[in-house]
């Protein structure tokens, strides 16, 4: 009883925050990591940088991405993450949402939600959104955007991570590989940071093969995630084709303007400005 009790105010909490809160893309951003990298420390001593305020609105304001406005795009908002959904393609331009150090101790302990208790379901209130079986067959895995090992913290959150509208045609060994590598990477920031805003989706060039029972689901060229540190005003992306090209995580580590320019998307821009330029503009690995 002890430890259902404590799961439940750790639940409580991580909600809390949450509801207050073909040319290779790899050669497309290498260009840009080595000036990148050296330009952090001269950012670091000549930008004045603002502590971010993270009352709950604010935190909230985060996870907000001002899509490419070249896709069709509608918001759906989740107890546990904020869906950017591409109509038009049938899959999310981006999915965006808060992890906390309480959600991942929940997510990582004995009480958490099971993934083998959970099945995909289309969102019906989400025009475009596919039914699960519209990826049979079709050679590529259902991907989560937000990942279920995220999301174990309640019942709701893995509801929601389990719809269609979270999900993207995603190559199976990079599933399973180097994008699983990131992914856990990612989660583990969370634990040792306190708290984290993460984007992710797909990343489009044009020459897309289609999926589905009407050849109309896209699959993407690529994927992408971006992370935000609110309390250290630091931020990385991450650039991955969709397909296992093997390596570390830090190989696909780029600026989130590089993401920005790929994707044409907006990150963080409730940031205030002179904090935005200078995360947005340079990371450090090394630093995470």
């Amino acid at each position: 009883m002890k430890m259902r009790f404590s799961k439940t105010i750790c639940v409580i909490v991580a909600i809390a925050v949450v509801a207050g809160t073909t040319v290779s893309i790899d050669a497309r951003r290498k260009k840009h990591n080595n000036r990148n990298e050296n330009r952090t420390e001269k950012v670091e001593k000549t930008e004045r940088v603002e502590r971010v305020d993270n009352s709950s609105s604010n935190i909230r304001s985060l996870t907000d991405v001002k899509i490419n406005s070249k896709y069709r795009n509608t918001i759906k908002r989740y107890e546990a993450m904020t869906v950017n959904f591409n109509t038009a393609y049938r899959v999310p331009n981006c999915v965006s949402y808060v992890l906390t150090a309480d959600m991942v101790i929940i997510t990582d302990g004995p009480n958490a939600e099971m993934r083998r208790n959970y099945k995909f379901n289309r969102d019906a209130s989400v025009a475009g959104c596919p039914e699960w079986w519209e990826y049979k067959k079709s050679g590529y895995d259902r991907g989560h955007m937000a990942p279920a090992n995220d999301m174990r913290w309640s019942r709701q959150s893995m509801l929601d991570c389990f719809l269609m509208t979270n999900i993207c045609p995603q190559d199976h060994n990079l599933n399973g590989g180097s994008w699983n590598k990131l992914e856990l990477k990612v989660h583990a920031w969370a634990k040792s940071k306190g708290i984290i805003i993460i984007a992710t989706g797909p990343v489009f060039n044009g020459t897309e093969k289609r999926i589905g029972n009407d050849n109309n689901i896209v699959v993407p060229s690529g994927f992408f995630k971006v992370v935000l540190d609110p309390n250290r005003n630091r931020a990385i992306g991450f650039i991955y084709d969709n397909f296992e090209s093997g390596g570390g995580v830090k190989r696909h580590a780029c600026s989130v303007d590089d993401v920005e320019r790929i994707t044409g998307h907006d990150f963080f821009s409730a940031l205030p400005d002179n904090v935005e330029r200078a995360v947005e503009s340079t990371y450090n690995f090394e630093q995470w």
